[in-house]
């Protein structure tokens, strides 16, 4: 019995979100693999805790007595915010050990904390030294980044609000999502950054962050040493956008549909890939003259129908004077 008890704590049940990242609002898929069949299985959120340096766990609401399967829906998810799963079998319930945190990444909710990432942008060279920091009212905080297979790495430790930057040399590895934990709790949107692993490679120099719809954008391609000024081919999606070469993308005004992966391309060679996000405005759109006239048209011509036909009744009254 001891045996079986030590076993079963000792298994790691193994924790996968769908999507990986989310539009606020969406649903979001937990999905929690055991070893084997008949376990019932526990849904935690993952809250970053600086006294242990890890997470603690709060227990999901509609989870308290477990789950048969094993999946767990949340609706309605805004943020960024981390998920563990946990299982149990027999009688009584001797329990698993907890899963590895799976965050949940989120790129269009402004949070209470955001990341600032210097040299403000997306793709960065091989060996390039950056400063990330999070900008938020906790007094504590760490910057995050998730490595291939979904592993959680803490890139500098916990730090103070007005203490110095997280400092990283960009290497390949570091193309993965990053973001900020506090120890209030919150996190902060999550960014992808991008390694250029070819020391004499492209970068494409894109918003880090999402723009707001209707905001201009502009984007460039660049060498280590220098920024490229003519010669340079954009792709949206796969797609080239423009016949003649050119220097820069310039964007008036950004909508949904220039969402998506840009990339250079500069003497046969190319940046790697970056996905500008844009986010739309929760505001009430402004109404165009046409559509105005589709709401206000038909409510005029009523009152005209209801008028007249007072009008007419009053006529036919008997009693001229009341009209």
């Amino acid at each position: 019995m001891t045996d079986r008890i030590e076993n079963l704590a000792t298994t790691q049940p193994v924790l996968s979100v769908f999507p990986s990242w989310l539009s606020p609002g969406a649903s979001v898929t937990l999905s929690c693999e055991a070893p084997s069949a008949g376990w019932t299985f526990f849904w935690y959120e993952a809250v970053p805790d600086p006294s242990s340096r890890s997470y603690s766990y709060n227990l999901l609401p509609g989870s308290t007595k477990g789950t048969r399967e094993n999946y767990f829906i949340i609706r309605g998810q805004k943020q960024t915010a981390g998920y563990v799963c946990r299982a149990a079998r027999g009688e009584p319930e001797i329990y698993s050990g907890y899963s590895e945190t799976n965050v949940l990444a989120s790129v269009r909710h402004v949070p209470a904390v955001s990341l600032s990432v210097s040299p403000d942008r997306a793709q960065h060279f091989a060996c390039e030294s950056v400063a990330l920091s999070c900008e938020g009212t906790s007094a504590e905080w760490r910057v995050m980044m998730a490595t291939e297979g979904g592993v959680l790495r803490e890139l500098c430790g916990w730090k103070k609000t007005k203490s110095s930057p997280c400092t990283s040399n960009i290497t390949w590895l570091h193309s993965r999502k990053h973001w900020c934990e506090t120890g209030s709790g919150d996190f902060s949107d999550a960014v992808n950054i991008t390694g250029q692993p070819d020391p004499d490679g492209l970068i494409l120099e894109s918003p880090l962050h999402p723009v707001s719809e209707g905001d201009p954008v502009t984007l460039s391609c660049r060498l280590r040493e220098q920024k490229l000024h003519s010669d340079v081919f954009f792709y949206h999606n796969n797609k080239r956008l423009q016949q003649d070469s050119r220097g820069e993308l310039k964007i008036s005004a950004v909508s949904k549909s220039d969402e998506g992966f840009y990339k250079c391309e500069h003497s046969g060679e190319e940046s790697p890939e970056s996905w500008m996000s844009v986010r739309v405005s929760e505001s009430c759109p402004v109404s165009s003259p046409s559509a105005v006239l589709l709401v206000v048209g038909p409510v005029v011509g009523l009152i005209l129908i209801i008028l007249l036909l007072l009008l007419w009744r009053c006529r036919h009254s008997k009693g001229e004077t009341f009209c």
